[in-house]
């Protein structure tokens, strides 16, 4: 039983896309994040770069401002010069810083900067270690907020806060960072839709073979081969795994439409077959009910004439014998067509004797209906056999010859020996057969002409025994015919050397 399924809603290359694109996707994230967290690395490093400059520039300005105010390296001093370091400060690089002491209280600078608030880097500061805040007011600008403790020889004067505008480096990080993702999602685009292409051309052949096999399938469900199908994976150009698949698929789907096809003449032969018995069943029982009518009407009528009339009962004699004679022959042909000849012993027999024999018993016959029996021969021809059965196919061949040939014609035996094989044919002038008679010829009680074969006597069994004889003899027996014209029997065997006759 053949099951026609649906076609796949959710097919290799749909899955293959949606992995691809999962792959794609967690590599896309993966990579963003990398590459999102090194260059914010990047940034940091070099804002910390920045910032080790400032601080120690800054630490130069206030010694050397230290020194020219000629004040002690000690908080006091520092408190009275805190003006001047903030606008030395301010001036040396135009940034807004403010000046604290030690506790974080404000001494001069930038007054806006102290809406700053203090941030985390103010608290470290104050705990003796420089630290910087990155801010985002704007989306567009990031500020610096860069607390630094003053420390001279090893002593801590104050705190210096500065606020630096870097948005020009973060606008540059992150226009850096958009470029490498558009790159990178050209790139992942690119690759995908080249992934993508190769992964539909290389599925396509096996789409292809899941396409063709349905229809096979739906062929073999309704007890059809269409070998236009095969043709198409025939002709497949590649030349790797799944060019070969193709191929291979193709010749298993020949090799299973050619047993598909022999079952199915398996099938009508078996068919046939069986029609034949029962018609061999059929004939056989019409055949010996027809003598045992006629025995039976006249032996009923010879009870009842209890011999008052003499013809009557000559006449009923005559016909009882003759039928019985007759069912007594169809009897002993039926034997004929067992298998008794493969038990029998095998020697090797001169056909070419055994032929001219034949010709020869079966000419005075032949005489009758004006007919001549020629014979050639080149040479003895040996075959393996039982001679008399070798015999009675040639008379039966013969004697078909003499009753269905053409009166003033004649009837050609011809024996050849070729590539280790005999070849006898039996040729005569006559009607001929046609393609179905020559089909059937060689099945029992079969007659060409039911009315003209029961004149001669014949009971349609010849032809049959003579193929169960060449069964026997591991031969062939066939015949040609031409409407009209001719027909030439010919049997052929096995040859055996000459000097197995020995």
């Amino acid at each position: 039983m053949f099951l026609n399924k649906e076609p796949y809603r959710f097919g290799i290359r749909r899955q293959m896309a949606i992995v691809l694109l999962a792959i794609f996707l967690a590599g896309g994230y993966i990579l963003y994040g990398m590459i999102h967290t090194r260059l914010r690395q990047n940034q940091e490093e070099q804002i910390i770069r920045e910032l080790q400059v400032i601080q120690e520039n800054t630490l130069i300005y206030v010694r050397q401002l230290l020194m020219l105010n000629k004040a002690n390296n000690d908080e006091e001093s520092y408190r009275q010069i805190a003006e001047d370091i903030a606008q030395e400060l301010r001036l040396l690089g135009g940034k807004r810083l403010n000046v604290l002491d030690t506790e974080g209280k404000y001494l001069s600078g930038t007054n806006q900067l102290q809406e700053g608030g203090a941030g985390d880097d103010l608290l470290k500061a104050l705990e003796g270690s420089s630290a910087f805040t990155m801010t985002y007011p704007e989306p567009d600008r990031m500020l610096v907020y860069f607390s630094m403790p003053v420390v001279i020889e090893e002593q801590t004067l104050g705190i210096i806060r500065y606020e630096i505008d870097m948005s020009q480096l973060y606008i540059q990080i992150r226009q850096t960072e958009q470029l490498v993702y558009q790159t990178a999602a050209a790139v992942f685009v690119l690759t995908f839709l080249l992934l993508a292409f190769f992964i539909g051309r290389l599925l396509s052949p096996v789409q292809k073979l899941t396409k063709i096999s349905r229809q096979v399938v739906q062929n073999l469900s309704s007890e059809q081969n269409d070998m236009q199908l095969l043709a198409q994976l025939t002709d497949s150009e590649r030349r790797n795994e799944i060019g070969e698949l193709s191929r291979n698929f193709s010749v298993m789907l020949e090799t299973i439409g050619s047993q598909f096809e022999k079952m199915q003449a398996d099938k009508e032969q078996i068919v046939k077959l069986l029609g034949s018995r029962q018609e061999f069943y059929n004939n056989m029982t019409h055949e010996l009910k027809t003598p045992l009518t006629t025995i039976q009407g006249y032996a009923q009528l010879m009870e009842a004439d209890q011999g008052a009339d003499a013809t009557l009962t000559k006449q009923g004699l005559h016909h009882i014998l003759q039928e019985s004679t007759r069912m007594h022959q169809m009897v002993l042909q039926l034997l004929e067509m067992s298998d008794k000849g493969i038990y029998m012993e095998k020697q090797p027999v001169n056909l070419t004797h055994t032929a001219c024999s034949v010709a020869s018993a079966l000419q005075i016959k032949a005489n009758r209906y004006e007919m001549r029996i020629e014979t050639e021969f080149t040479e003895n021809l040996y075959v393996l056999g039982v001679e008399e059965r070798l015999r009675q196919v040639l008379i039966n061949l013969v004697d078909n010859a003499i009753k269905y040939g053409n009166s003033h014609t004649s009837i050609r035996i011809k024996g050849t020996q070729k590539n280790g094989f005999i070849l006898l044919t039996v040729r005569n002038q006559g009607k001929g057969l046609s393609i179905e008679e020559q089909e059937r010829i060689f099945e029992p009680f079969y007659r060409v002409d039911k009315a003209y074969s029961r004149e001669r006597g014949s009971s349609g069994l010849g032809l049959s025994i003579c193929r169960k004889i060449m069964e026997e003899h591991d031969g062939t027996i066939g015949v040609r015919s031409r409407q009209g014209s001719q027909t030439i029997f010919y049997i052929r065997f096995k040859a055996v050397q000459k000097e197995k006759t020995k």
